[in-house]
């Protein structure tokens, strides 16, 4: 919620109640601080409810922010019973794709979702298929682009993550030396709850 929006939350309870403080010093500057953590409508449902219950009395910030929490409307947010080694339960994977442009190559990603899961099966979209609002975005399923032996390699590498050897660590930090960034001498796991000084 921004500045103003407060505000105009906070005239609505100047103006709709018979009794408030807010002319007197940090009151209304409270109410911002604490109005402005929350969303604007949701705010602005919770202070109907609770005009409709006492009009007489500013509500106390307390009875606000309860108002405000207790008529929070539902999640829509899908999670996954089971972990998907596809995803990593993200629901997507992306897809880079390099396309010359004269002497350029260009790099972009598009996102795929994941049809072994209902995170990813949430992520399916098809704007053909919209009645009010057609458009021509489209979320592809990642088996159109994937066969099953890459997705098997995907698997794979999300279930065994890579462990850094000397000379990939000593490249990465040459790297990042040449881009003017110092970067710590690279560790394994454990390392430096093993160290007697940290490094770093």
């Amino acid at each position: 919620m921004t500045q103003t929006e407060a505000n105009r939350i906070i005239d609505r309870l100047t103006y709709g109640c018979n009794w408030n403080r807010f002319d007197e010093p940090g009151v209304q500057a409270e109410y911002q601080r604490a109005l402005m953590k929350y969303g604007y409508e949701q705010m602005n449902r919770a202070v109907d409810i609770a005009l409709e219950t006492d009009s007489k009395n500013v509500p106390p910030i307390s009875a606000l922010i309860k108002i405000c929490k207790e008529n929070r409307p539902p999640s829509f947010e899908v999670h996954n019973d089971t972990h998907c080694d596809v995803c990593n339960d993200k629901g997507y994977i992306l897809q880079t794709e390099h396309v010359k442009n004269g002497d350029t190559v260009l790099q972009y990603e598009y996102v795929l979702y994941c049809p072994f899961c209902r995170v990813g099966q949430a992520q399916a979209y098809n704007g053909n298929n919209r009645k009010d609002h057609k458009c021509n975005a489209v979320c592809e399923p990642l088996t159109k682009y994937y066969d099953e032996r890459a997705i098997s390699e995907i698997r794979y590498a999300n279930n065994h993550p890579h462990i850094m050897t000397d000379e990939e660590k000593e490249t990465l930090r040459k790297k990042l030396t040449r881009i003017g960034l110092r970067m710590p001498i690279a560790l394994d796991r454990g390392d430096a709850w093993e160290a007697e000084t940290c490094p770093f």
